[in-house]
């Protein structure tokens, strides 16, 4: 029998966990036996019942440090209104960061779902090895938690008994990894099969858009946002872009590395990345047209960037997300 404890900060995902509890319902069913292979507690604060974002109420198992003797311990995702908060929130969860500092040192096997992340990254068990989160907290988090290696936009990462994986629906792929570990791979893909999980998604690169370079309020790496926005196409030139804001290059570039943990020229393909995929979805145009359109010259240069970025092809991208007038 493998337990499972399923913690419920306040304000938590519905979805993660209640989609997580069927993974593990239908893995139950198809592992059949007398006893269930997989038991599981709902564990909250302080063991009463916890308000989801929904504004759905769980009933709790138990409070938090009865999680100590479970086999896996999941942190699903938690809605906040915007940085600020969330930077409080998960800094005054005082409690569950000594609790997910005590289970990392006892060696139990901790996962965390979409923003629930943080959480892990908060308490510093994350110091030092890889992880992923929700694709619009990529910035953020490289600036807040530099000792963690990020794999931006992976669907799931694992360091030992730490595993991490991306915004929202990837906690299916979470709780499919979590099952093998526990159970074996072929009882892992019979859920998969039964429950129409996609194993093969690696990234959530195509799902993103310019929402994770928001939420810093430095005035010069706005300007140079708007600048960049207005000279799409332009061949790009630091001088050039240093100039129009009223900066010095170096200055500009400290700038863009406080506010966005990135560069500017990583920003603007960035940019032209997310223009491309908007043609691909909504217009009928060729690859070479939008290329010129977004500002390269060479079509061949433009998929090995859009590959290497997205994790697929302009044409499996088109394929999969294009409405009506592209498809």
């Amino acid at each position: 029998m493998r337990r499972i404890a399923l913690l419920l900060p306040d304000r938590f995902v519905a979805g993660g966990v209640a989609g997580t509890l069927d993974l593990l319902f239908a893995a139950n069913r198809l592992a059949g036996g007398d006893a269930p292979l997989f038991t599981w507690r709902l564990l909250s604060a302080d063991g009463a019942p916890a308000l989801a974002s929904t504004g759905l109420t769980l009933a709790a198992d138990g409070r938090y440090e009865e999680a100590g003797d479970a086999d896996a311990i999941i942190v699903p995702g938690i809605i906040y209104p915007d940085l600020a908060h969330f930077e409080a929130r998960i800094a005054g969860e005082t409690e569950l960061l000594r609790l997910l500092r005590q289970w990392h040192a006892d060696g139990r096997l901790i996962a965390g779902n979409c923003t629930g992340v943080a959480l892990l990254a908060e308490s510093g068990i994350l110091d030092g090895k890889t992880a992923t989160i929700s694709w619009w907290l990529s910035s953020w988090f490289r600036r807040h938690f530099p000792a963690v290696t990020l794999e931006t936009h992976a669907i799931l990462s694992e360091c030992g008994p730490l595993l991490c994986s991306g915004a929202t629906t990837c906690y299916l792929n979470l709780g499919l990894r979590l099952i093998e570990r526990l159970a074996g791979p072929d009882l892992a893909l019979h859920c998969a099969r039964l429950m129409l999980v996609d194993t093969h998604r690696a990234s959530q690169a195509p799902y993103a858009t310019l929402q994770q370079y928001a939420g810093h309020n430095d005035p010069l790496v706005a300007r140079c946002q708007e600048w960049l926005q207005d000279n799409l196409a332009r061949p790009f030139s630091l001088a050039t872009l240093a100039a129009a804001a009223g900066s010095s290059e170096r200055t500009l570039i400290r700038h863009f590395r406080q506010a966005l943990g990135d560069t500017p020229l990583h920003y603007l393909q960035q940019m032209r990345l997310f223009a491309a995929r908007r043609l691909l979805e909504s217009s009928a145009l060729g690859l070479e047209q939008i290329v010129g359109r977004v500002g390269y010259e060479d079509v061949s240069t433009f998929r090995r960037l859009f590959k290497r970025e997205l994790g697929c092809s302009p044409g499996e991208y088109r394929r999969r997300f294009a409405g009506g007038a592209a498809a």
